[in-house]
């Protein structure tokens, strides 16, 4: 993980508070396996928005990996938001329900595979919301085709923002005239109205307009900005210009910090000269091994090494055998494939361990999280399994479910199982996602006695709204038959049921095989969804488990997997 990431997330939380306008700017025009994109001037957007009073980050030809890390500055909470404004200069690639911001490395991506290699919109606008006066993603790209798999088409699809989130589309030139005008103070509707080539998405209102800005201090907002590139760069470079301009600023301490850790610090690096410059006057091995004991990360490190191997002696003609790390062989043995190690990752997991994202690869972090099970177990700590080992974490990460769940089912019995309004309560407020919750939330709602139902036709069916599921819909029409929103509700009713009729039907579509359906069984438990058995059975355990993930995920809630359940489930390993 790089420094960066860890320093702006853990450092930003002691940052002074004030009202901040945030703003991200990504042109991605030089793509490795698509057409180039012209007209994506980010450097130049980037200063405007400054100038207007914004904490600006921006990105140029991403990858991937580096797009979702620059679009995670964007999560950072803010007590006191300010506007926001995104701009996405690229390709896009999109199905029946999501849109994705590609990264440059895209290549011939499936529906299976688009997640991996580019942003879901949907994410990016749900990152968005809660901007004060509100906030605006401009889209812009051109209509070139780019290679991409069955199922997915290019371009821009149908979008569902948020409140208080404007879309606006069009070429790179449209989106950069479109982003002037907002800052020169039209409304979103004057500013979509004023150019051909932009549109306004027509379920927005487009009466926004983010002037005049609510600016922040100027000394605060410069400290603040200069950090967040030198954030970004983390080279000695940048935290010695940040020092320069703030040497008392918000961020000077860890600016100090992140340079003697990178071994650039100025003392450190007069040092690093000098050692080198004996070491060169030597000119042994000696010489150079001591230059790189005393700097292991030093600026000469690279040449010290070369030339050492120039200065030792040839090496013995006789084959000499590498070193295979003690465990290794027996591990070997096991013949371990990929979708067995990617489920001892999950069992270490759910053990308590860390061993980095489920993806069947026993790298550094999964041989640390071995190594650490073996340790509280009084085994050789080795971080390579054997067969017993194997045995004990299977039937370990099997009690440790079994009494999860025994837990989940005693707190039931103890307070919901009677249909006690207050038990039912407490039940979930212990497990909100747990074996029974589904239960608790229909049984509370039968009785006109969920947490949050009101009273009255209006209130009602605003809480209906609100909750937007054929439950709560079924609420109000069961209590105000004859109510003044009832035809509507029947109306968003019958659209729900339809809208589940389609998944079970795009479900059915997706021919899931025994294997495929046991893996997202897997991944909902591992989740903490309580699928029940991981057999590849879908049962009505399996599918309340599948609603509580949709809902905690902010997706379409019918209980079955489809593409955009399948797309979040990828997002989610990634992660």
């Amino acid at each position: 993980m790089r420094i960066a990431a860890v320093l702006l997330a853990a450092l930003i939380g002691s940052a002074p508070a004030w009202a901040e306008n945030r703003a991200l700017i990504i042109g991605n025009a030089d793509y490795r396996s698509a057409p180039d994109l012209a007209g994506s001037d980010t450097s130049a957007l980037g200063n405007a928005l400054r100038e207007a009073g914004f904490t600006t980050q921006q990105g140029v030809d991403l990858e991937a990996g580096p797009l979702r890390r620059l679009i995670e500055s964007l999560v950072r909470a803010d007590v006191d938001p300010g506007a926001r404004i995104v701009a996405l200069n690229g390709r896009f690639l999109h199905d029946a329900t999501e849109t994705w911001f590609m990264g440059t490395d895209v290549d011939s991506p499936g529906t299976m595979t688009v997640a991996m290699q580019g942003v879901p919109l949907s994410l990016v606008m749900r990152l968005l919301a809660g901007g004060d006066p509100g906030s605006v993603l401009i889209l812009g790209t051109d209509g070139q085709q780019m290679p991409h798999r069955f199922g997915l088409e290019n371009g821009i699809g149908t979008l569902a923002p948020p409140d208080s989130v404007w879309v606006m589309t069009g070429t790179p030139e449209a989106g950069a005239r479109a982003m002037m005008r907002l800052l020169g103070g039209d409304t979103a509707a004057q500013t979509a109205a004023a150019d051909r080539a932009l549109a306004l998405l027509p379920q927005n209102a487009a009466d926004l307009t983010l002037a005049p800005f609510r600016k922040n201090s100027d000394a605060l907002n410069a400290d603040h900005d200069a950090w967040a590139e030198a954030a970004v760069a983390d080279s000695a470079g940048a935290y010695q210009d940040y020092l320069s301009r703030f040497p008392s600023g918000v961020y000077a301490v860890p600016a100090r910090l992140r340079l003697v850790q990178i071994g650039r610090a100025p003392g450190v690096r007069n040092a690093d000269r000098a050692a080198w410059a004996d070491a060169l006057a030597a000119d042994t091995a000696p010489a150079y091994s001591a230059y790189l004991k005393d700097f292991p990360i030093g600026r000469y490190v690279g040449a010290a090494r070369k030339r050492m191997a120039e200065l030792r002696p040839a090496p013995p003609t006789r084959p000499i055998a590498p070193q295979i790390p003690t465990g290794a062989a027996a591990e070997q043995a096991l013949g371990l494939g990929p979708a067995e190690r990617g489920a001892i990752q999950r069992k270490l997991s759910l053990l308590g361990q860390q061993p980095g994202a489920v993806d069947g690869v026993f790298g550094p972090r999964t041989r640390l999280a071995l190594s650490g099970w073996q340790r509280g177990n009084n085994l050789p700590v080795t971080g390579y399994l054997t067969s017993s080992q194997l045995r004990m974490i299977a039937a370990q990460a099997e009690r440790r479910a079994a009494e999860t769940a025994a837990q989940d089912r005693a707190w039931w019995q103890e307070t919901g199982a009677s249909g006690d309004t207050e038990g039912l309560r407490a039940y979930l407020r212990r497990y909100p996602q747990g074996l029974h919750a589904d239960a608790a939330r229909r049984q509370l709602t039968e009785a006109g006695a969920g947490p949050d139902t009101p009273r009255g036709d209006a209130a009602t069916w605003g809480w209906a709204r609100r909750q937007g599921s054929a439950a709560a819909y079924e609420t109000y029409l069961e209590r105000f038959p004859q109510g003044a929103q009832a035809a509507e509700a029947r109306e968003r009713l019958t659209t729900l049921r339809a809208g589940t009729e389609a998944a079970r039907r795009e479900e059915a579509s997706l021919d899931l095989t025994p294997s495929t359906r046991r893996l997202i069984e897997e991944r909902l438990r591992v989740a903490g969804m309580q699928p029940g058995p991981v057999d590849g059975e879908f049962t009505e355990e399996t599918r309340a488990a599948l609603r509580r993930y949709q809902a905690t995920r902010n997706l379409r809630v019918t209980g079955y997997v489809t593409q955009q359940t399948v797309s979040r489930l990828l997002t989610d390993v990634l992660r």
